[in-house]
């Protein structure tokens, strides 16, 4: 059995609306065990993607999605302590549309050590 190491990835998602679009960020950190730097994207992307939605605020649609996997760091078999930032939301200063696409695969963080 191959020996797990620990992961720490700060994910971020796009809360748009459907009316005025992109409103604001949202960035949250996860900490995981997997087996290598690829299988813990794979995993990121997966804890983002379920965290994605839609929500209904009076008229409007809010949708959650995942924007990117803004880093992607390894802390080893056993860290003695693990870096985590809070989670935020800040506001958005450039537009796009309800309908964007984004491409997280393609988000792929190098390696932090």
């Amino acid at each position: 059995m191959k020996t797990k190491a620990w992961f720490h990835a700060q994910i971020r998602w796009a809360l748009l609306d459907d009316k005025r679009g992109l409103q604001s960020w949202e960035e949250s950190a996860y900490i995981f065990q997997s087996e290598n730097h690829e299988t813990a994207f794979q995993q990121a992307l997966a804890m983002g993607q379920y965290q994605q939605g839609i929500s209904k605020e009076g008229r409007r649609l809010i949708a959650r999605r995942l924007a990117e996997i803004v880093s992607l760091d390894y802390c080893g078999v056993n860290p003695s302590e693990f870096p985590l930032s809070p989670a935020s939301t800040r506001k958005a200063t450039e537009h796009l549309p309800y309908d964007h696409n984004f491409d997280p695969e393609s988000s792929f963080p190098p390696p932090g050590f």
